[in-house]
């Protein structure tokens, strides 16, 4: 790959970063408050699209920091409850547990583009560290088309 290629994709995850980390920020304030209770942390995921700006995400879900989803697949009308408490953790997003279990990692982190398992379309999934004091508790995901973020 060519660096100019390297540059322009650098540029551009970090301008989505850019873009969702105020909301996705606020997010994660919300769900820190209610992570150990299920229908709660839904409830508070389902509010990523009325944030302001809202999150540019076609799908909202928590993970712990094994990799285990701790909420249901979020989508903008409709929960799927059967997503709860699976092993995401060889994913192609899935982050070294070391990574995971310091609290000190805050911000944004956006993976490479794979094919979703859900969509089965170009992915590109944001996580966003949700920790507790020095606890870090997982991340907030969202699964962005990055066609619609990259303009692609």
């Amino acid at each position: 790959m060519s660096q100019s290629v390297k540059d322009t994709l650098q540029q551009d995850h970090a301008a989505v970063c850019a873009l969702v980390e105020a909301p996705v920020r606020a997010l994660a304030r919300r769900a820190v408050r209610v992570w150990f209770n299920r229908d709660r942390l839904d409830q508070a995921l389902s509010g990523a699209w009325a944030l302001q700006p809202p999150l540019p995400c076609d799908l909202i879900y928590a993970i712990d920091t094994q990799g285990r989803q701790v909420s249901s697949n979020v989508y903008t009308a409709v929960l799927d409850r059967d997503a709860y408490h699976q092993d995401l953790s060889r994913r192609p997003y899935a982050i070294p547990t070391a990574v995971l279990n310091n609290a000190a990692f805050q911000g944004v982190f956006l993976c490479d583009t794979y094919i979703s398992q859900v969509t089965h379309r170009p992915c590109v999934t944001l996580l966003y560290g949700v920790t507790s004091g020095p606890v870090a508790l997982g991340f907030i995901a969202a699964d962005l088309n990055p066609g619609a973020v990259f303009g692609g």
